[in-house]
């Protein structure tokens, strides 16, 4: 039997971790948020609206040690600790991380890959009598939407008129510059963080949003994220795998 590409990773400030051990299941759910109203002279009627956060959860265990054919990290083991440590700060920090799953055939086929920015909501781990050193954990992650308010530019034009708002740029960028916010297509494989760690995906022909390009550090050879064109999180590409969408 070939090795297990299919991987369940999370990335936070260039840091990634793989899970060790595979669930045996994990459950992603989707809910609409649609509501029900009785309208005279129709009956109930439903109104459509948007979708609630997805929640992802599942039980699992921190192998403590690299032993046994379930563990997927045994070459780059990191005890339990580690990602004990990883999710507790990230509960107690309320940052949101990376949450990134390749999914593949037996055959080494790829299927889809899950890639999205989480809260890690809930976590609990406990050890076992008899299993000393192996932690076995609970971990519920809920989507994270990026609600930051946008910034307004408020002119007063004269004394006596009333102040306007303003979204418009402060100056112009030239056609085809990669700048955060620019729509682009991408090709090329892509990383979960800007240092080129694994895992990674290929797009072909993608088309999406810049959110972020890294300046000042040279040892990030993949400085660009890239999101859906709604904001959803993909991954880490080179400058030169990008073109400018224009119009």
């Amino acid at each position: 039997m070939g090795a297990n590409l299919y991987g369940l990773y999370f990335e936070r400030d260039g840091v990634v971790l793989r899970i060790p051990v595979n669930p045996e299941s994990y459950a992603i759910a989707k809910e609409n948020n649609n509501a029900e109203y009785n309208v005279l002279g129709l009956g109930p009627v439903m109104v459509p609206r948007k979708p609630k956060l997805q929640t992802i959860s599942w039980d699992g265990y921190f192998p403590g040690n690299p032993d046994g054919e379930a563990v997927l990290t045994a070459g780059q083991f990191a005890p339990p600790k580690t990602y004990i440590d990883f999710f507790q700060s990230a509960m107690n920090d309320r940052i949101p991380v990376n949450f990134v799953a390749n999914r593949y055939q037996e055959d080494g086929t790829a299927i889809f890959d899950t890639n999205m920015q989480v809260l890690v909501t809930a976590f609990q781990c406990e050890e076992k009598g008899g299993q000393t050193g192996d932690f076995y954990y609970t971990l519920s992650l809920t989507e994270y939407r990026d609600y930051s308010p946008q910034t307004v530019q408020v002119q007063q034009t004269a004394p006596s008129a009333p102040a306007t708002a303003s979204t418009e740029q402060t100056r112009d960028i030239p056609a085809g510059q990669l700048t955060v916010g620019a729509l682009v297509t991408v090709n090329g494989n892509y990383y979960y963080s800007s240092y080129g760690n694994e895992p990674h995906g290929t797009f072909s022909g993608f088309r999406g949003k810049v959110s972020r390009i890294v300046t000042n550090d040279p040892q990030r050879a993949y400085p660009v994220h890239i999101t859906t064109e709604s904001g959803g999180a993909r991954g880490w590409v080179k400058q030169s795998q990008c073109q400018v969408v224009s119009g």
